[in-house]
């Protein structure tokens, strides 16, 4: 988003906060939800990652004897 589209956004949802809260509460999950996700998720991976990488090294040990 930017700074336009942010503004607008926040003032709505301050708007909107005083006729209803749970619209605002709502529209403030929404707008970091995404983050949440993809922060919940990047651990997962990290250690896929890293157990491909531990696997090859295995093979690469295999190869070697």
């Amino acid at each position: 988003m930017n700074l336009f589209s942010k503004i607008i956004f926040w003032t709505s949802t301050i708007i909107l906060g005083f006729v209803n809260p749970l619209i605002s509460v709502g529209m403030v999950i929404l707008y970091y939800l995404p983050g949440i996700i993809q922060s919940t998720c990047s651990p997962c991976d990290t250690e896929q990652v890293s157990s491909k990488m531990n696997s090859l090294s295995e093979h690469t040990k295999e190869d070697m004897r």
